[in-house]
C-alpha cells in the first residue's frame, strides 16, 4: 500500500538544490533567483515531486534517497535554461521605436519574472507583430510609468493605445464637407485683374 503523499516546502539554495531529509535535490539551473524562493515538494513513498508554490508547475521529479549525504541530480537540470534568451532579447529590443527604453523595461520584466522570461518575451514579440509603432511606443512609456512589468500589461495597453488611434483615424475620415459646393470649384483662384482698370473707374472712366 502506497503512503499518501504530503506537501511541503523548501528553500532553494545557491547551488539550485533543496535539502530533504539530508540529501541534496537539484532544480533546474536558474530557479534559485537571489532571494528565498521557496518551492513545494510532493513525497510519497518512492518519489519527490517539487513544483512552483504561485503556479504549481511542477519543475524537478526525482527518485527518493535511500540514504543521507547524497546529491540526486538531474542531469539536463545543469544545462542553462536561460541560453539563447540574450539573443532573443535583443531580438524583441531592437523592434521597439525607442530601443533604449525598451531595454529597461524588458531587464525589469526578466529580473522580476526570471523563470517566466522566454514565455514573456513571446507574447511581447507576439503582441509587436500586431501592432503599429506609434502604439507600441505609447504603450512601452505607459507601463514604465506605471511599474507594469508583466507582458500581459504590455499586450493590454497596446491593445488600448491601438483602439484610441483607430477612432481618431475614423473621426478625421467622417469630417463633414462644405454642403453644396463643388469640389471642383475648391482649387478655383480668384480673377485678377490688371491695375489700369481700377485707375480707370476712379477717374469715372
Amino acid at each position: 500500500m502506497q503512503t499518501p503523499s504530503t506537501s511541503i516546502t523548501r528553500t532553494v539554495r545557491k547551488d539550485n538544490t533543496i535539502w530533504y531529509e539530508g540529501s541534496r535535490y537539484s532544480v533546474p539551473l536558474g530557479t534559485y533567483d537571489g532571494t528565498s524562493k521557496e518551492v513545494g515538494i510532493r513525497v510519497n513513498e518512492s518519489t519527490l515531486q517539487i513544483h512552483d508554490v504561485d503556479t504549481g508547475e511542477i519543475i524537478a521529479e526525482h527518485e527518493r534517497s535511500q540514504r543521507r549525504g547524497q546529491l540526486i541530480q538531474n542531469t539536463n537540470h545543469r544545462r542553462d535554461r536561460q541560453k539563447g534568451i540574450a539573443a532573443y532579447f535583443e531580438s524583441v529590443r531592437r523592434q521597439f521605436p525607442d530601443p533604449d527604453l525598451a531595454s529597461s523595461y524588458l531587464e525589469e520584466i526578466r529580473r522580476l519574472h526570471p523563470r517566466y522570461t522566454r514565455d514573456q518575451l513571446q507574447l511581447i514579440q507576439k503582441t509587436l507583430d500586431q501592432a503599429f509603432q506609434e502604439s507600441v511606443d505609447q504603450a512601452l512609456r505607459y507601463c514604465v510609468a506605471n511599474r507594469l512589468y508583466r507582458a500581459v500589461d504590455f499586450a493590454d495597453a497596446v491593445n488600448h493605445f491601438s483602439n484610441s488611434c483607430e477612432k481618431t483615424s475614423s473621426d478625421r475620415s467622417h469630417v463633414t464637407q462644405l454642403s453644396g459646393v463643388d469640389p471642383a470649384k475648391w482649387k478655383a483662384k480668384p480673377q485678377i485683374r490688371d491695375v489700369e482698370i481700377y485707375r480707370r473707374i476712379l477717374r469715372g472712366g
